[in-house]
């Protein structure tokens, strides 16, 4: 599988095991569904080196571990409108294409 721009420091299934989760030294906690061969989604970024992760036994929640000294709580979205929404409600400025292709979002709409 590719989607990490570098080294991939954990790897946790959900609970129903649907769902794998990966982290990275390249700052995002990604979500595979391996069997419908979707693209990953990206539901997380940190401000560095994300280096562990654990899902909830009910499978509701992510936590993940990063080199900046945080924990985070993830709701991974399994609607892509609401982890686009997401995503949007995290940036700040308009992504370049490169930076979109990296964080695998389709293409800007006109007016998004």
């Amino acid at each position: 599988m590719t989607g990490h721009q570098e080294r991939v420091q954990g790897v946790a299934w959900s609970p129903d095991g649907r769902t794998l989760a990966t982290v990275s030294w390249d700052r995002t906690v990604r979500l595979w569904a391996p069997d419908d061969g979707r693209e990953p989604a990206v539901v997380g970024v940190h401000d560095d080196q994300v280096n562990g992760l654990a899902w909830h036994p009910d499978g509701s929640r992510l936590a993940t571990a990063s080199r900046d000294r945080s924990v985070r709580i993830w709701e991974p979205a399994t609607d892509m409108d609401a982890l686009l929404e997401l995503a949007r409600s995290r940036v700040f400025r308009r992504l370049t294409d490169d930076e979109r292709r990296g964080f695998l979002l389709p293409a800007a709409r006109a007016g998004a």
